[in-house]
């Protein structure tokens, strides 16, 4: 009863071709969801992107409070690095008519009434007429801020 070795082989294989399968089929395919590749890499995709605008929106805040901050030096100076291009870009003709008037106003006093020259908001745009605006009159710089829309 000697079987040879090439029927040995053949057997074998034989046994192997049936129970391989039998793993796989033991398998409930319950948890299947856990080892799905794509979808755990779609959340890590997310969580990457959730913290990159996270980290985006701190650095515009910071950027924010460190270049124009909340004191007046700070929004004195964005005023007038600002109020020329917004001003010049944004025509609200009747609102921006009554902001010329009181700016000129506003103007005028500054200079004491001694002012002859052109108006505009590149004059405006001094700073230390700003501060003047600025304890003279803030709710105007208010209004500005509104129309301009910053």
């Amino acid at each position: 009863m000697a079987i040879s070795f090439a029927g040995r082989v053949l057997a074998s294989l034989a046994v192997l071709a049936l129970t391989t399968p039998i793993a796989a089929l033991a398998d409930d395919h319950r948890d299947g969801w856990r080892r799905d590749q794509w979808r755990n890499q779609h959340k890590v995709q997310k969580r990457i992107n959730q913290n990159q605008r996270k980290a985006y929106k701190k650095y515009s805040q910071d950027h924010w409070n460190t270049h124009w901050g909340n004191n007046w030096n700070d929004q004195r100076s964005w005023y007038s690095y600002n109020m020329r291009n917004r001003m010049n870009a944004r025509r609200a003709d009747d609102r921006q008519r009554q902001l010329e008037a009181q700016m000129r106003a506003q103007y005028l006093s500054y200079n004491n009434n001694n002012y002859n020259g052109a108006y505009g908001w590149n004059q405006y745009s001094d700073p230390n007429f700003l501060n003047y605006v600025h304890g003279r009159n803030p709710s105007l710089l208010n209004s500005i801020r509104s129309v301009v829309g910053f």
